[in-house]
């Protein structure tokens, strides 16, 4: 956690520490690598560039050049799903890739001797259509581009298909592949072409409450089409992810069910399922963005595979035979976005002392050396250091978190006095936080708080059962869950319980309306960040991907006559309806463009803290949607939230001695 031969210079209040590194510095940063990729013996890769609002370009590495080599405004941004995610492939020496702004496709040479080719201005493969939102999860195949588009339609929710474009004779309309589905993703082709994978589901299920597998085999003709398709997992309670081919030809993908509580490898062979793993662990993961691929298959007999557990993530070498157990290459805090090329495998690894870094492994495939960006440390004498913390709730079961205690260079607390904390919860709620570094934490740890961050249950990462654990219960298990960890290291001495403060965004943002006004005595502050106070209006105005999410998690069907009624869960669960119970101030944050939590969900909030007089403060953002991606925006909102906390702490003295 500290550095041999720290010497503390100065003794300061806990929480008001002067932190070595301003929320600017902070947010300068480079972005972390995402999706990198070999060609012609060059590394590629995607970063988002924050001082341009967050733009999404591919970079490549010159020697120890750094390029962008896609002109602004391209963004390789995708809306599909609204959380997006991957939206390009490569096409022989072709880049293709969907552009935010138009919702079209476009491609971009990169030859292997190109001086000036590949900074050319991309050229479209889609004719304008505005009924077309964007493409996702692109995937090559022959003379065309497989990919899941999303399209608008008047007075009902946006259709997904999957869809093949023609490459090569200029503009070419999307041609239909597979509909039917209101969730489509992850196509995947079979190495000879001649076979194409995917993934399924249907409201009310979200991918990680169910999901089907279907292949079928491609038809060429004028227009490429796909024969009759069959069924490779279709099950009750069970969810399929991460499908992908065998080189001869077999599916191999991540499953659990009622059955198995964790996400395993299993292999298609013929009409039969079997398992290729059988850790404690998970090889799947919930599907929010397209395109995270968490195996590759590196030799005819082994593949490499990323598996999730409580201390982190394991790349493991998996016997496709059986014949052998799976063997341990690395680990790390979280390892994502495998890509195999030329005998080479690359991924993108986050450690818990430093930022993300991309990975390069040649064969055999046993060592590791970085490739790639490597970012400056923020502290080059240490860091604060996560603390894996299991908590008994109070209905007997155990909930997760990471606990970081306060660190600065240069300061440390009076003797006998306690840290104030800061609780963060994540987004989702099916989501989770990992060991991970990750420069807010190490912020909020160098202003002198102890930092918890709650994988409360509904989290992934720790099994099905865990994961569906909120199903019914959300509003009530996750925040007792926060409480819980709260009162382990209240009971252990470690925090001031008199001090403690809570924030998140999205769901987590729910989390900490429901927590402050159902715990009010509990917190000295919260922050929301486009967090939910009504239920009711969310279910009105949210988007398609999560337009059913909350009946499965609040455990009602939602009927809108029905939800305002006291007896309901919506009402119940609604924090809107307890703001009176509010003893903390409040500090809320919301982007204009938000479509997941749009602005009408949090005004509802302000407009009754300001009717009963509650302490809070209240900054919109224009441009900015549901994360916030302007560099301005998150130094300015940051800012402010330390400001908020830090203005508590001195009119309570919580940071002195005690």
């Amino acid at each position: 956690m500290t550095s041999p031969g720290r010497k503390t210079e100065e003794v300061l209040p806990y929480g008001l520490w002067p932190a070595p590194f301003s929320p600017a510095q902070l947010f300068d940063l480079p972005a972390e690598p995402a999706h990198p990729f070999s060609l012609h013996g060059r590394l590629y890769w995607i970063q988002a560039l924050p001082d341009e609002g967050g733009r999404i370009v591919l970079m490549r590495r010159d020697g120890h050049t750094d390029r962008c080599l896609t002109p602004a405004p391209f963004s390789l941004r995708t809306p599909v799903h609204e959380y997006g995610g991957r939206c390009f492939c490569l096409h022989g020496d072709r880049f293709v890739f969907n552009n935010h702004a138009d919702g079209r496709l476009y491609t971009q040479p990169l030859g292997p001797d190109d001086a000036g080719a590949s900074e050319a201005t991309p050229l479209p493969l889609t004719p304008p259509d505005s009924r077309v939102a964007g493409f996702a999860d692109l995937v090559s195949r022959g003379g065309h581009v497989i990919a899941v588009m999303e399209s608008r339609v008047d007075g009902v929710e946006n259709r997904n298909e999957l869809v093949a474009v023609r490459i090569g004779a200029g503009e070419a309309s999307p041609c239909v592949l597979a509909m039917g589905s209101d969730f489509i993703a992850a196509p995947t082709v079979s190495p000879d072409g001649r076979w194409l994978a995917w993934l399924e589901w249907n409201h009310p299920d979200m991918p990680w409450d169910r999901s089907r597998l279907l292949r079928a085999p491609v038809v060429e003709g004028d227009a490429l089409s796909l024969g009759e398709s069959e069924v490779v997992v279709d099950a009750p309670e069970t969810t399929v992810s991460q499908p992908g081919f065998l080189s001869d030809g077999r599916l191999v993908f991540a499953m659990d069910s009622p059955d198995s509580d964790w996400s395993n490898l299993v292999c298609a062979d013929g009409g039969r399922l079997h398992a290729l793993t059988g850790e404690e662990g998970e090889f799947g993961e919930a599907h929010w963005v397209f395109g995270n691929a968490r195996w590759r298959q590196v030799s005819a007999d082994r593949l490499l595979a990323v598996c999730t557990g409580h201390a982190g993530d394991r790349l493991l070498s998996v016997d496709i035979a059986g014949a052998q157990p799976a063997r341990e290459i690395l680990r790390d805090a979280v390892l994502a976005q495998l890509s195999l090329s030329g005998g080479q495998l690359l991924l993108v690894a986050s450690p818990e002392d430093r930022p993300s870094r991309i990975l390069q492994l040649d064969s055999p495939f046993s060592e590791s050396r970085t490739a790639g960006p490597v970012a400056a440390p923020l502290l080059a004498s240490g860091y604060a250091s996560p603390a894996s913390l299991s908590c008994d709730t109070a209905d007997g079961e155990t909930a997760w978190a990471y606990h970081y205690a306060p660190y600065h260079p240069d300061h440390e607390g009076p003797a006998g006095a306690l840290p104030p904390l800061l609780v963060m919860v994540h987004g989702g709620p099916t989501s989770r936080t990992s060991p991970a570094f990750h420069p807010l934490r190490q912020y909020f740890a160098s202003l002198g708080f102890a930092v918890l961050d709650v994988n409360h249950r509904g989290s992934t990462g720790y099994g099905r059962r865990y994961r569906q654990r909120l199903i019914g219960g959300w509003g009530e298990v996750d925040v007792a869950d926060v409480i819980a960890c709260i009162d382990t290291l209240a009971e252990a001495g470690r925090i001031d319980p008199r001090a403690v403060f809570i924030r998140g965004g999205s769901a987590g943002g729910y989390a900490v309306l429901r927590a402050l006004t159902r715990y009010p005595d509990r917190f000295a502050g919260g922050a929301c960040y486009y967090g939910i106070g009504n239920l009711v209006t969310l279910a009105e105005i949210t988007h398609k991907f999560e337009s059913r999410y909350t009946d499965r998690l609040v455990g009602e069907d939602f009927d809108p006559e029905r939800a305002r009624q006291p007896d309901s869960r919506y009402h119940a669960r609604s924090p809107v309806h307890e703001i009176d119970r509010l003893r903390t101030p409040l500090i809320l944050f919301q982007g204009l463009e938000d479509k997941v939590v749009p602005p009408a969900v949090s005004r509802e909030v302000v407009a009754l803290l300001e009717k009963r007089g509650i302490p809070h403060a209240y900054h919109e953002y224009a441009g900015e949607g549901h994360g916030f991606r302007q560099a301005a925006t998150r130094v300015d909102s940051l800012e402010r939230e330390t400001m908020f906390y830090q203005e508590i702490l001195r009119a309570t003295d919580s940071g002195g001695a005690r």
